[in-house]
C-alpha cells in the first residue's frame, strides 16, 4: 500500500561512495542505500562505471516508491568529470575518472590555458582541471570531440538520463576546469581556443526542473543538480550563521571562506576559486585529506577502535606531507622505520595532528578569522577536531552535528529560499597550548624540506 506522504531524493555520488538518501518533507533520511563507484575502461582512457550507478538509482527508486509517492530528484556529483553525448543523443562515453593521466600533455596545455586571473584555477595533476581533459582528447582522439554534440557535466549526465534533456550548472563549471572566465561571467578563452564553445548545453540554475521521470505511479521532478562541496557550502550559506569558513571533508577536504580576497589565492597552494549555485566567487584551498588519512592508518595498519596515546615525546616523530595526489604538496611514501619505537596508540595519535596540522596550514593561507564549520566524517574524530581547535584559539569550531552536509545541501534545492537551521556542537581546545609551538616547528620544517609541489 503506497503511503500519502512524498519523499525526495538526492542521489550523492563521491569518488568512491555513492549514497541514494529518500528524505521526508522535514528531510529526515527515510531510507538510505550505498554503493560503490569503480572504474572502468573506454576508448583507452579511465571512465567511471556511471550508467551502472544510474542504473542502480532506478532499482531502489522503484522499490521504495511501492510504499511511498516520490516527489523531487537531485544529483550531486564530485568534480571533474563529464560525459559526452554524440548528434544522435547517444552516449560516446561517460564519465571521465580523473585519475586518469590527462596530464602527460601538461606543458602544451598551459600555452593554451587561461591566466589564473582569469579562470582562478591552479594547473592540477591527472584530469583534475576538466579543460585538461578535453585537451587531451582533442590532442589524441579527436574524433571523439568531432562526434560529440554535447559535453555534459557529471549532475546533469545523471538528469539527461532521467529527461532526455540537456543543461549544464554554473557550480560544476566553474569548478577548477579552466572553463570559466570569473571576471566576464562567461565560458572561458580555453573554450574558444579548443572550438568547442557551441558544445555546452545551455546553463541553468542547479535548482531548475530540467524534465520529470514516472516511475510507478510517482511523476518525478528531476532538478538540474549540482557539484558536491557545493552543495555542502549551500547547506551551510542558507543557515543562521553567516560569516564562517567551511571545511567539508571525505575524499577530498574543501576549505571554503566568502571573505578571503581572490587576490589572496595562490595558485602553487592549490588555491582556488569555487562559484556557488548562484554564480558567486568562493575563495577555497583543498587537499585530499580523506584519502591521506585512509593511506596513514592502512600504513601503520591502525585498527578503527584504536585509541590515542598521547603520553609521549610526540614532537620528535612528527608526521610530515603528503600521501595522496592534489594539495599543496609533493606526495610519497612514508618511512615506517622511523615509528618501529611507537605503539599503534600512538602512531595513531600523529595521524591526528598530521591531520590537524595540515588543516590548520591551510586556514592560515586563506586568513581564516571566522568561526570554522566542521562537516561530513571528519566531524566523528574528536581527536583531530580538539586539536585544530587548540591551534584555533582566536576562532569558534563547530561541528555539523548531522554529519550529511552535501547531501542536505543537495536537499536545499528542492526549496532554494529554505533557511537551515543548523545543529552544531562547539568543539572544546586543549589546555596544552604546546600545539602551537609544536606546529610552528613542523611549519618551519615545510619549507626547509622543500616538500611543496609547485616550488
Amino acid at each position: 500500500m503506497i503511503t500519502t506522504n512524498k519523499l525526495n531524493i538526492v542521489l550523492d555520488i563521491g569518488k568512491t561512495n555513492v549514497k541514494l538518501i529518500f528524505v521526508d518533507s522535514e528531510n529526515k533520511a527515510i531510507f538510505s542505500y550505498n554503493t560503490k563507484q569503480k572504474s572502468i575502461n573506454q576508448y583507452g582512457i579511465k571512465t567511471l562505471n556511471s550508467e551502472s550507478i544510474f542504473e542502480w538509482t532506478i532499482k531502489k527508486m522503484n522499490l521504495v516508491e511501492k510504499k511511498y509517492r516520490l516527489d523531487k530528484f537531485v544529483c550531486t556529483a564530485h568534480g571533474t568529470s563529464i560525459a559526452l553525448i554524440d548528434h544522435n543523443n547517444q552516449e560516446i562515453l561517460a564519465c571521465t575518472d580523473y585519475e586518469y593521466k590527462y596530464d602527460k600533455l601538461m606543458d602544451d596545455y598551459k600555452k593554451i590555458a587561461p591566466r589564473f586571473d582569469e579562470s582562478f584555477t591552479p594547473f592540477l595533476e591527472t584530469g583534475l582541471n576538466i579543460g585538461m581533459q578535453l585537451y587531451y582528447l582533442v590532442k589524441k582522439n579527436p574524433r571523439l570531440i568531432k562526434n560529440t554534440k554535447y559535453i555534459i557535466n557529471y549532475p546533469q549526465y545523471i538528469t539527461w538520463k532521467f529527461t532526455n534533456n540537456f543543461s549544464s550548472e554554473i557550480s560544476y563549471l566553474g569548478c577548477h576546469t579552466h572553463l570559466w572566465n570569473f571576471k566576464k561571467n562567461k565560458l572561458s578563452s580555453l573554450v574558444n581556443k579548443l572550438k568547442i564553445e557551441n558544445k555546452f548545453p545551455p546553463i541553468k540554475k542547479a535548482w531548475e526542473i530540467i524534465g520529470r521521470k514516472r516511475i510507478g505511479r510517482s511523476n518525478i521532478q528531476i532538478a538540474n543538480g549540482v557539484h558536491d562541496s557545493n552543495a555542502s557550502y549551500l547547506y551551510f550559506k542558507n543557515s543562521n550563521i553567516k560569516n564562517f569558513t567551511l571545511i567539508s571533508t571525505g575524499t577530498w577536504y574543501i576549505i571554503f571562506n566568502q571573505k578571503t580576497s581572490l587576490t589572496t589565492l595562490n595558485p602553487s597552494l592549490d588555491m582556488l576559486a569555487n562559484i556557488d549555485v548562484f554564480g558567486k566567487a568562493v575563495p577555497t584551498i583543498r587537499f585530499m585529506g580523506g584519502r591521506e588519512y585512509d593511506y596513514l592508518t592502512k600504513v601503520f595498519k591502525i585498527p578503527s577502535n584504536t585509541k590515542c596515546i598521547k603520553n609521549f615525546n610526540y614532537s620528535d616523530y612528527l608526521i610530515y606531507p603528503s600521501y595522496a595526489a592534489g594539495g599543496a604538496f609533493k606526495k610519497h611514501n612514508i618511512n615506517t622505520n622511523l615509528f618501529k619505537s611507537l605503539n599503534k596508540g600512538q602512531i595513531y595519535f600523529l595521524i591526528c595532528i598530521y591531520m590537524s596540522f595540515v588543516m590548520n596550514f591551510c586556514l592560515n593561507k586563506m586568513k581564516s578569522s571566522n568561526t570554522i564549520i566542521l562537516d561530513g566524517p571528519i566531524t566523528k574524530n574528536e581527536t583531530i577536531m580538539k586539536i585544530l581547535s587548540t591551534l584555533r584559539r582566536t576562532q569558534t569550531v563547530l561541528k555539523n552535528k548531522k554529519e550529511i552536509g552535501t547531501s542536505l545541501g543537495a536537499t536545499n534545492l528542492f526549496n532554494i529560499k529554505k533557511k537551515n537551521k543548523l545543529q552544531t556542537i562547539t568543539i572544546n581546545k586543549y589546555q596544552n597550548q604546546s600545539f602551537e609551538t609544536i606546529y610552528k616547528n613542523w611549519e618551519n620544517n615545510l619549507f626547509k624540506k622543500e616538500m611543496f609541489s609547485h616550488s
